[in-house]
């Protein structure tokens, strides 16, 4: 025991003298964890800017400019009838969109026709997008249902049959785990759990360069197991930082407790530490160790099927991605930390997370053992021991 914590102790003393480690380890992890959550910090578009080209004209169609303009959604901020120029504001990301409402729609609804008003919205950016057709269309349902009922009540009903008749199941929409509905609480978490990845993924490739070769015997074990002991702690002291500092700042919602969600990260990273100080042995300079763990990390963000739904991704990717320990763990810590599960409810990923820590433990022991130091730093003391 006294060895592993003189092994854990001598790597922490490595790494946080080494000024471009501690810059990557430490400061790159604080640094995109406060940075990648501001430009989400409007979590839900409103107010977004759109016209209305109101081709009818008529007191009926004004009255739906004045409700889709007092809508949450979008703000009219153009009103005519010049289609082609309106076409040019979206197109110039001056107008979110544009609804075009049609001639005699006034009388077409007097003679009970139906009538078709068309919301055009910029596609190229989703969430834009949605909240523009979501509340124009809000906004056309509610005068349909009016219009409707008023035709009810011509009829000879009450006005509370009316009322309820042209709506007779209403929704009732709540949401879950996200009380905002905001995209920063859904994408940040796991983008969190991502860097942390990645920062070690680099920073320990970096360490492992030049890297004398493990001993053999059971001293091998244990310097490993010192050294990966080392950056866990490190890890842990992050997330830390994660869970008291950044969600409060940026008020994430958790259902979980840190202590629940630190015990659950344990084996992913343990197998993130492993993984890097296997692939680590293979750079020959921290410079190509620094390239090409940075260009994992697309790959690594589209493999743990957040930004992209894993039920779309080609099976061998999926299974590619199963390898990569970010994935377990993403899915690990949300459910745990943001949905309220408890480790019973994960089993079956927390049983990955644990196979890929053994796994690239096993890994990390071999390529230790196979190291061969390069003759740059062949005569340096620290990385030699």
């Amino acid at each position: 025991m006294a060895e592993l914590f003189k092994a854990m102790r001598q790597e922490l003393a490595i790494a946080l003298k080494d000024k471009a480690v501690v810059v990557i380890l430490i400061g790159g992890t604080i640094f995109y964890a406060l940075f990648y959550p501001l430009p989400y910090q409007p979590q839900i578009a409103d107010q977004l800017p759109i016209a209305v080209v109101d081709h009818d004209r008529t007191p009926l169609s004004h009255k739906l400019v004045r409700h889709i303009d007092a809508s949450q959604s979008v703000s009219v901020v153009h009103a005519g009838s010049d289609l082609w120029q309106v076409r040019e504001k979206v197109r110039d990301g001056r107008l979110a969109g544009y609804v075009e409402i049609p001639e005699r729609m006034h009388a077409q609804v007097l003679r009970a026709e139906p009538v078709h008003v068309a919301v055009f919205g910029n596609a190229a950016y989703m969430v834009m997008f949605s909240e523009v057709a979501e509340g124009v269309s809000e906004v056309v349902l509610a005068m349909n249902t009016h219009i409707v009922g008023q035709r009810l009540m011509a009829l000879g009903l009450s006005p509370v049959l009316a009322e309820n008749l042209p709506e007779a199941i209403a929704l009732d929409q709540h949401d879950l785990f996200n009380p905002d509905g905001g995209y920063a609480n859904y994408i940040v978490p796991a983008v969190l759990i991502l860097i942390l990845q990645q920062t070690f993924l680099i920073g320990i490739c970096m360490m492992q360069v030049g890297r004398a070769r493990l001993p053999a015997g059971s001293e091998a074990f244990t310097i490993l197991l010192g050294r990966a002991t080392a950056y866990l702690l490190l890890q842990i002291l992050l997330l830390m930082f994660y869970l008291i500092m950044v969600y409060r700042v940026f008020h994430f919602p958790a259902l979980g407790s840190v202590g629940l969600a630190t015990l659950t990260m344990l084996p992913g990273f343990l197998a993130m530490v492993f993984l890097s100080l296997t692939l680590g042995v293979f750079f020959r300079t921290r410079e190509t160790a620094l390239q090409v763990m940075m260009l994992v990390s697309i790959p690594a963000l589209f493999l743990a099927g957040f930004a992209w739904p894993a039920e779309l991704i080609p099976w061998p990717l999926d299974a590619l991605g199963w390898a990569i320990p970010s994935t377990s763990s993403i899915n690990a810590f949300i459910a745990v930390h943001h949905l309220g599960a408890d480790l019973s409810d994960i089993r079956p990923t927390w049983l990955i997370m644990w196979g890929l820590a053994a796994f690239y433990g096993l890994t990390a022991w071999l390529a230790g053992r196979m190291a061969v130091v390069h003759p740059v730093y062949a005569s340096h003391p620290a990385l030699n021991n």
